[in-house]
């Protein structure tokens, strides 16, 4: 190959990577896996391997996500914060944070082609239904995942909250009245526990006239081992103010979901719901004397959480994703919607998953990926781009067949234009529409280009090669505030999605 042709592929390379937009604005498109298990929490790979086994397949980013805590316990009654039977899997906590983060960074320096970026799968709750008495004991909502990546130190990964570190307390909030008629039965117990202390702590060691009238003092061991067991009672319900949460008490909804959801983003961190169309059931093993042989364990699909819950960053959309939350009018339509309308304060994205722990077929980790359009080819510039939605995701290993170069809207009369994930505030009533698309040597066939102006359907555009097109639009909703995004596959499969441009009329 001559000294020209290797000019002209370099030349070409750049071109397709990198995008220049809204003026002298450079973005650089980088193709992420999103979602890695090593040996860490019950993967195939150790995390050295994982590492050059992205480098070998050329992705730009990873963000490898292992489970904070693999822990469940069940607690026999009325002392089930003491009293417990706990099962412990492989997870971060486990190996220990410092030691996960640390490698993670450690590898990030040495493997200089790609951005590695240390996550977490966090695993916030789950509750007990039956009874081991009657043999019937499931445990359930174990896999209802969310991604937490992007936090400044791996000590607020050790503080994420979950039944295994504790979610929070319910406190006073204004009448203290109230909050103690409310909770009577929990502070009841806490004040038998402390009656029950002071009783028999005082007859350890008490004493007795003989006869004679000489002064004898007796030892009493039940006293003694009484004592600590309360003094461990108490222990286990330090502060002494009831839990919000507990795995006894049936399916409380998005709560501890929610509280998950507020604490990272407090922590500036990004948290994204992890394989939300999923439902997960196995049967689990015991053995544990005197218990039932194994448990079902169940996780139904939960795709009403994203709806449910706000602040998060955004959910999963690729591979399973497309049922309910992402199809046009669904779920995620609904989110959008709330977001123009003010009633959520971030919008919420699309990432594309891999959920990679232990195939043997490498190319998997290119069926499902995540293309970012980032300021700088860094940490920081992945996550930045992320947090502000500049980035669309495929599957079916599509994003390795074409390169979506420009998804922009434009105001012709201002000159004002946004890209991907960005809001236009518009002052004409007419909006033109960018699309480039430029196809890659392995594309063959035919796919459709779908734009819509939230879910409803402005375009249907067929492309067999290379595509840079321009449309107009002016049949705008009544809303201030409304959104574009655009879809690609078939009309029964579709394999890529972009995250939405919104545009708030100023007219």
């Amino acid at each position: 190959m001559n000294k020209n042709k290797i000019a002209l592929i370099a030349l070409l390379s750049f071109v397709v990577l990198t995008l220049k937009l809204k003026g002298n604005e450079t973005y650089y498109l980088l193709k992420a896996g999103i979602h890695f298990d090593s040996k860490v929490s019950g993967g195939k790979y150790t995390l050295e391997e994982l590492a050059r086994i992205i480098s070998k397949e050329k992705l730009d980013v990873a963000i490898i996500t292992d489970h904070d805590n693999m822990e469940v316990s069940y607690g026999i009654k009325p002392f089930e914060n003491l009293l417990k039977i706990t099962v412990k899997r492989n997870s971060v906590a486990t190996y220990g944070f410092e030691n996960y983060f640390a490698e993670i960074n450690y590898l990030d320096r040495i493997y200089k082609d790609i951005i590695l970026i240390p996550g977490i799968e966090a695993v916030p709750f789950y509750f007990w239904e039956g009874s081991p008495v009657y043999e019937n004991l499931e445990l359930r909502n174990w896999h209802t995942h969310l991604l937490v990546f992007g936090m400044d130190s791996y000590k607020d990964y050790e503080k994420l909250p979950s039944l295994a570190r504790g979610i929070g307390y319910k406190k006073p909030n204004g009448n203290t009245f109230r909050y103690i008629s409310q909770n009577m039965a929990y502070f009841f117990k806490i004040f038998l526990y402390f009656l029950a202390l002071l009783f028999f702590f005082t007859r350890i060691i008490r004493k007795r006239r003989s006869p004679g009238n000489r002064k004898k003092y007796r030892f009493s061991i039940f006293s003694l081992l009484m004592t600590v067991l309360i003094i461990l009672l108490l222990k286990s319900e330090y502060p002494f103010l009831p839990r919000l949460y507990d795995q006894y008490h049936g399916d409380p909804g998005a709560g501890p979901f929610q509280a998950l959801i507020d604490y990272v983003h407090n922590h500036n961190g990004l948290i994204f719901w992890a394989h939300p169309e999923v439902t997960h059931e196995e049967n689990l093993p015991l053995n544990i004397p005197f218990m039932q042989n194994s448990i079902r364990v169940f996780t139904k699909a939960y795709p009403h959480l994203i709806a449910e819950t706000k602040q998060h960053n955004g959910f999963a959309i690729f591979w399973e994703g497309m049922k309910v939350l992402g199809k046009p009018g669904g779920l995620w339509d609904l989110t959008l919607k709330e977001y123009c309308l003010n009633y959520r304060k971030i919008p919420v994205w699309t990432i594309g998953e891999l959920d990679f722990e232990e195939s043997n077929n490498l190319d998997l980790i290119h069926e499902t990926n995540t293309f970012i359009f980032v300021k700088e080819k860094s940490r920081d510039g992945v996550i930045e781009a992320m947090r502000n939605g500049r980035m669309y995701s495929t599957r079916d290993y599509f994003g390795d067949k074409i390169r979506l170069i420009d998804f922009s809207v434009h105001d012709p009369m201002s000159g004002n234009s946004a890209f991907i994930g960005e809001t236009l505030k518009l002052t004409y009533p007419q909006i033109n529409i960018h699309i480039k698309l430029e196809c890659l040597e392995n594309f063959k066939g035919s796919q459709n280009i779908y734009v819509f102006l939230g879910e409803k359907l402005v375009q249907k555009i067929p492309f067999y090669r290379s595509t840079d097109i321009w449309l107009e639009d002016s049949n705008f909703p009544k809303d201030k505030m409304f959104y574009y995004k655009i879809y690609i596959g078939k009309d029964d499969w579709i394999v890529l999605v972009t995250n939405p441009i919104f545009v708030k009329k100023l007219f």
